[in-house]
């Protein structure tokens, strides 16, 4: 009888202890703190040195290495460091020269790289003072990636002139063995620095407390809470937990686990009491400890995050047999590493903003040279215009402007409006294409199945796509502008012909095309390769009716290093009259043939809609792309 009214007084007991009100609060610390090395010898060593041990023939290269590598973060490179790497680099073995082929969505076509294989093998061996702690052999498969895209044609020539070279040795010029060693350079100082570095880091810890003044375990909280706030508030990189005066209220903590045992009345109570001893036991570097509490933590079913949070903690730091670890020396020291490091960023981040500047100052220079080039192209079109009889063939150039409406009213031309309807031969879906210009604004607007914008605002040029996956609109390069800057022209826009080109086209025997006698007029672009060679980069054809004076067909191949890369033709048809041109006639009917890595490709293009000088501002062309879409 005894026993049994024994039990159901404890029992009652601990039931009022469960239904006690408990309400707590949470508290965030943020807590200084070291990224410890692996290896506990390390913690007071502050300097490092690297001793080579190269192949004859790298010499050179391992100068540079001593400058680019190993820098270990934490330390002070010295002569005589106490931690030293010793690496061992035998002369890399050239496998074989292949080919890659990757397809891009932007221009639809395949590019081609050419690439070397060498075989590279770097022994490593850390010494902490002298006793070695990390020591392998990297055994890696490195690729040199030639410079350049290749077209297919060209590919079995370039392998084998590149394997050529490589088996006779030129130790002159050492190919890709620089490339491929810093390759894997790189990659071991990375390993190494995960392994070897210390660093300042902060940590956001969260402690729970016990707010319910009533509850029977407040007074002995509150004084965990003022212990462990007063430490964390004290707490510098130098200076740790201070574990003697911490120790007593753990142990009352630890108790308390087993006074509130698992329950759904205890959920609460033992939630504030295995979160922090969890938290505790990590900052104290006690991994066995850290993790069972944080195992009771997720048991407990509140906010299982921060448990699971603990354990990868500890996983991922180095703690050493329950001890903390004493970093005297090194803290002491840390300031002053820590001021070399920081003048070392501001010299890159002065270094950086000079760069900058100095980028605003090229681009400020370049945007005069853009402007300039674009008042030229006006004025040379004009100064054309108004001395045909001083131009190459002039009789036929004269034709040819009178039949576009004359002189007066191609100078007159301010802006043009178009709307095309493009059929394409494997499809019988229309598209549509709508382009504006201006003497100094151009916008070309295709509605394809991803649209694509080109818009040149004065001396700045933009592109829009909408496949691509970082920024929508995109700053034109210098050769994609200067590319595009001849749609400014309108007569250009309206028929493809080019005021720029006429006094460098040679008249060639007549030539049969689209049916019509026309006359032929033709102009290679040419350039100097690196061998001092010059080679063809653009060859353009001109073919004029010789009763109508109208443009029949164009033609332009373009050439890389001297082979041919794309060919284009256009033919055009269906001339009717502009009024705004003084019944001057244009194309309205435009075939198209392009040839390239792809194959042919052919479609007509159908001009629905002509407008010379028509009503539309040129705002137009700021406002869209700052807007980030056309409405």
């Amino acid at each position: 009888m005894k026993k049994t009214l024994l039990f159901l007084f404890f029992f009652g007991l601990s039931l009022v202890q469960a239904q006690e009100k408990v309400n707590f609060k949470k508290k965030k610390f943020y807590v200084p703190a070291i990224t410890y090395a692996e290896y506990p010898c390390l913690d007071n060593v502050l300097t490092q040195t690297t001793i080579y041990q190269v192949d004859s023939e790298l010499r050179a290269e391992e100068i540079k290495f001593k400058k680019m590598f190993f820098n270990i973060d934490g330390y002070i490179k010295q002569p005589e460091g106490k931690l030293k790497i010793y690496v061992s680099i035998p002369l890399p073995q050239y496998s074989r020269t292949q080919a890659d082929s990757t397809y891009d969505k932007e221009n639809k076509q395949w590019k081609y790289s050419v690439y070397s294989k060498y075989q590279v093998k770097i022994n490593v061996q850390v010494k902490c003072i002298d006793k070695i702690v990390f020591s392998q052999d990297f055994d890696n498969s490195e690729i040199d990636r030639i410079s350049g895209t290749y077209q297919k044609g060209q590919l079995a020539k370039t392998i084998e002139d590149t394997d050529r070279r490589i088996r006779e040795n030129d130790v002159n010029e050492n190919f890709g063995i620089e490339k491929v060693l810093e390759a894997s350079m790189y990659r071991i100082q990375n390993l190494l620095n995960y392994k070897l570095s210390y660093g300042t880091t902060e940590t956001k810890e969260k402690f729970e407390f016990l707010m319910s003044k009533e509850h029977s375990e407040y007074g002995k909280m509150l004084s965990f809470e003022n212990e462990i706030t007063s430490q964390l508030e004290k707490i510098t990189v130098e200076k740790g937990f201070d574990s003697k005066l911490l120790t007593p209220h753990l142990v009352y903590l630890e108790s308390l686990v087993q006074k509130y045992p698992e329950s759904e009345q205890n959920s609460d109570i033992r939630f504030i009491i295995t979160n922090n001893l969890a938290y505790a036991y990590l900052l104290l570097e006690n991994k066995e400890k850290a993790i069972y509490y944080a195992d009771l933590l997720i048991k407990n079913g509140q906010q299982t995050s921060r448990g699971t949070d603990i354990i990868d903690r500890v996983n991922k730091a180095n703690f050493v047999a329950n001890t903390v670890r004493t970093h005297t020396n090194r803290f002491v020291e840390l300031k002053k590493l820590g001021f070399k490091i920081q003048e070392e960023k501001e010299d890159a981040r002065i270094a950086f903003f000079e760069k900058i500047e100095q980028q605003d100052l090229d681009w400020e220079q370049e945007k005069i040279n853009r402007t300039k080039y674009l008042g030229l192209i006006t004025d040379r079109r004009n100064n054309i215009l108004d001395s045909i009889a001083f131009q190459n063939n002039p009789e036929l150039l004269a034709k040819i402007i009178s039949g576009l409406g004359g002189s007066e009213a191609i100078k007159n031309i301010q802006k043009i409006h178009l709307l095309s309807k493009l059929n394409f031969e494997e499809s019988n879906v229309p598209q549509s294409e709508e382009k504006w210009a201006t003497p100094t604004n151009y916008l070309l607007r295709k509605k394809m199945p991803d649209n694509y914008y080109e818009i040149i605002n004065g001396p700045e040029a933009w592109s829009y796509q909408d496949r691509s996956v970082g920024e929508k609109w995109v700053k034109l390069t210098n050769s994609d502008y200067w590319e595009i800057s001849n749609n400014l022209d309108p007569i250009n826009l309206l028929t493809s012909f080019r005021f720029d080109l006429w006094n460098k086209l040679e008249l060639l025997p007549d030539e049969t095309s689209d049916g019509r006698l026309c006359y032929h007029l033709s102009y290679t672009e040419k350039t100097v390769n690196a061998k001092n060679r010059v080679i063809p980069k653009t060859e353009y054809h001109y073919f004029i009716d010789k009763e109508k004076f109208n443009i029949v067909s164009s033609e332009k191949t373009e050439f890389e290093e001297g082979q041919k890369n794309s060919y284009e033709r256009k033919v055009y048809q269906d001339y009717k009259g502009i009024s705004n041109l003084n019944n001057g006639q244009i194309p309205h009917k435009i075939l198209y043939e392009f040839e390239d890595y792809y194959g042919d490709t052919f479609y007509q293009e159908d001009r629905s809609k002509i407008e010379v000088n028509p009503v539309f501002s040129n705002r137009i062309f700021i406002k869209e792309v700052y807007a980030g879409g056309f409405r």
